[in-house]
């Protein structure tokens, strides 16, 4: 298991200090990085073993389905049938605050992702780590909580490792997580886009900016 720090980050730029965990999640492994609310167990998402290794890690029951991080809606297309426009205008009048979103998948989405359930989670991520992963590996990365299933999300880089060791590739080592609760979703697949889960953005204002 290789560790990346960056609490203490040199001039080296990030996208080269970040190059290993890209490589170890094009070849299949799992990669322990911050994001905008908990440390995440980063996977390539349309790698159907190494979403199976995700699982296999968390002790996570197969049929709860897992998130998916992108960077922008056009890296969203790929994995859902369409973005409607409701979407496009939560993220931006809410996106900054933490939504993900639920959209019909599109065939090419491994059922590992899905859990059989014909739907997928996407959130865009404004973490500047994740970003810069994402544009290494040029696809969506799973953003599934780093720790074993029932146990609170990893607000550290040591937390999540302590929990994952024996199946982590790289771990990205950044600053304490700072959220207190997960992201809001959404699902856009029902009428009135249901908020399903309540977390850093009240359902009351996910239905004010659609105008609900």
């Amino acid at each position: 298991m290789r560790t990346i720090d960056l609490t203490g980050r040199s001039d080296e730029p990030l996208r080269d200090l970040l190059s290993p965990a890209a490589l170890a999640i094009k070849d299949g492994g799992l990669v322990v990085v911050p994001t905008s609310t908990y440390y995440a167990l980063a996977a390539d998402a349309l790698n159907p073993s190494a979403v199976a290794r995700v699982f296999s890690a968390k002790q996570r029951d197969r049929g709860k389905p897992i998130i998916a991080l992108c960077d922008s809606f056009e890296m969203v297309k790929p994995l859902v049938v369409s973005v409607p426009p409701s979407a496009k205008e939560l993220e931006w009048r809410l996106g900054g605050r933490g939504i993900t979103y639920v959209l019909e998948a599109s065939p090419r989405v491994p059922v590992e992702m899905t859990a059989g359930t014909g739907t997928i989670a996407v959130r865009i991520e404004r973490n500047e780590i994740v970003r810069e992963l994402l544009d290494l590996t040029g696809q969506p990365i799973t953003g599934t909580s780093a720790n074993v299933e029932g146990r609170p999300p990893a607000r550290t880089a040591d937390d999540a490792a302590a929990q994952l060791r024996d199946w982590l590739d790289v771990v990205v080592r950044s600053g304490p997580a700072s959220a207190t609760r997960p992201t809001t979703i959404v699902d856009l697949t029902k009428p009135g886009g249901p908020v399903v889960r309540e977390g850093t953005v009240p359902e009351a204002d996910v239905r004010r900016a659609l105008g609900r």
